[in-house]
Order: C-alpha cells, then structure tokens, then sequence
C-alpha cells in the first residue's frame, strides 16, 4: 500500500554540485516540453545512445510522460541553469516509473554534456530516492550499458547498497533506496565538498582590495596617525579611489553586473549550508547574514 504523493515531493531545491555551481531541480511541468525536447537535440550523439542504448526520435512524444508527475505511478525531476539574461535552460532530468512489483521502480538519468562529471546525476538521485520512498517505493533498478561507466559509477558511489548482474548485454543494478547511515555519511560528505567548492572563488580571490584599516598603539602614536591620514586626503581619498574603480567599472564592465549578482546568490547559499547563519537573500552583489547563533 503506498502513501499519497505530499507536498514536497514537487518541491523546488537548488543542491550545490561537485565544482560548487548551484542546480535548480524541479518537476516538469506540462510547458516544459520545448526545452525538454530541446535538452535532448544538445544531447551528443553519445549520450543519447548511452541514455537510450540505441538510436532514438527526438520529439514531444520522447519527454510527454515525465511532465507533471503524479509521483505514485511516476516521478521526474528536471535540472536547470539560469543565464545572466535571467533564461532558464533544461541541464539534466531523472525519472522513475513504478514497476509490476509496487515496491520497486526503474529509474533513468539524463545530463548535459557540458554538466557531465560535476555530480548532477547524484544529486537528482539523492532527491529522487527521497521522493519515491515517500510513496512506499523501497528499491531503484537501473538498466545500463556496461561501457557507460560514468553511470555505473553515480550508482556505486551514492552510498547504497547496490547489487548487478549481466542480462542481455545490459547491467542491471538494483538497490535499496532506504537512508541508512552510510547513505547519509555520503551525502555529509558530498555536502561539504560542495560547499567548500562554492566559497572557494570567495576566500581565495585573485585579488583584493582593502578599504579601511585598523591601528593600535598609544594615544600619541594614534594621533600622529590621524594626522597624516588628513595630510595625505582622509577618509575623501579613499572614497575617491573607490569612486573611480566603480566608474571604471561602469564604463566598461556593466555586462559583468549580472554576473557578480549571480555570484552573490551563489555565495548566501553556500554559507546557507553552514549551521547558526542566517543569510539573507541578496538583491544585488551584496550577502549579509548573521553570525550571532553560531
């Protein structure tokens, strides 16, 4: 008997990946179809044979039966990349179709060849095989061609309990998809290479520039100080350099605003991860969070 679908089976979630790029997953929904369809058109020849295990039409008919799952009989989640132009676009789709044998369902993973080898498809199954337990489904079988090792690999690797055998030159791999202990040390394990990989960028810039400074010493010393800041421009000489840096900027990098404020999401939801920071979410390049509860 299985359970009814609940609400946060057709949750949005966005997982960091291996290299620290942040994935939007989500169920395909009936006006997904175009860029579905247009996902597998970028598909290489190669990765469509390996997904499919031969030649197949590309059209609406290929992608009709994951959009708008009903999560008890199917279940599919799509992953997407947004530009700087604000344009999502279809990177990677999973999905299960339950089997004759209610508790077990077959699963199939699709990525773009750009996102391959970053820990897409281990993700969608993390997020997958919590969905399908939650309907009663207790195992995932997979059908794989043996020379599509990057796949057999994402299954070794999840952190379940995984059994294979050869059958009519396929492999065909079923495991339990329960969270057990060593499954979510996995998880732990993904989780913080990939967090680590998204403050990286952050914490080891090419570059730095330092605005402001801190002195210690005695008064005197400290007033002599001051009085050569004000010698030599103040606190207006500062501002000054700052000032012609952001019109430098906007004269000639403008095309880059989207792009820092990409990097301002990606950076609240890395230190999101973090346990006791409360980040807020940033409308420009700007990430303030709260460090108290730490």
């Amino acid at each position: 008997m299985s359970a009814p679908p609940s609400t946060a089976a057709a949750a949005v979630v966005d997982v960091i990946l291996r290299d620290g790029s942040t994935l939007r997953l989500r169920a395909p929904a009936h006006n997904d179809a175009g860029a579905l369809v247009t996902f597998f058109e970028r598909l290489s020849n190669n990765s469509r044979y390996l997904r499919f295990h031969g030649v197949r039409r590309v059209d609406v008919t290929l992608v009709e039966h994951v959009l708008d799952p009903n999560w008890t009989d199917r279940g599919a989640l799509i992953g997407t990349l947004t530009d700087a132009q604000g344009d999502e676009r279809v990177v990677a789709l999973a999905e299960y179709a339950r089997l004759r044998d209610p508790a077990s369902a077959e699963v199939a993973f699709t990525v773009a060849d750009d996102l391959q080898g970053r820990g897409a498809a281990t993700r969608l199954l993390e997020q997958l095989a919590a969905r399908a337990a939650e309907v009663g489904i207790e195992g995932f079988v997979a059908e794989v061609l043996p020379e599509n090792s990057a796949m057999l690999a994402v299954f070794r690797d999840a952190g379940f309990e995984e059994s294979r055998k050869l059958s009519g030159g396929e492999v065909e791999v079923h495991f339990p998809i329960a969270s057990t202990e060593r499954f979510l040390a996995r998880v732990e394990e993904r989780d913080h290479i990939a967090v680590a990989a998204s403050l990286r960028p952050f914490f080891a810039p090419a570059s730095v520039a330092v605005i402001g400074a801190g002195i210690a010493g005695t008064r005197d010393f400290i007033d002599e100080v001051w009085r050569w800041k004000q010698r030599l421009g103040g606190s207006m000489r500062q501002a000054g350099i700052c000032a012609a840096a952001c019109l430098y900027a906007l004269d000639h990098n403008i095309d880059r605003l989207a792009e820092d404020h990409a990097n301002a999401k990606l950076l609240s939801r890395g230190l999101a991860q973090i346990p006791g920071l409360v980040v807020e979410e940033p409308e420009t390049n700007l990430v303030f969070f709260d460090t108290s509860a730490t």
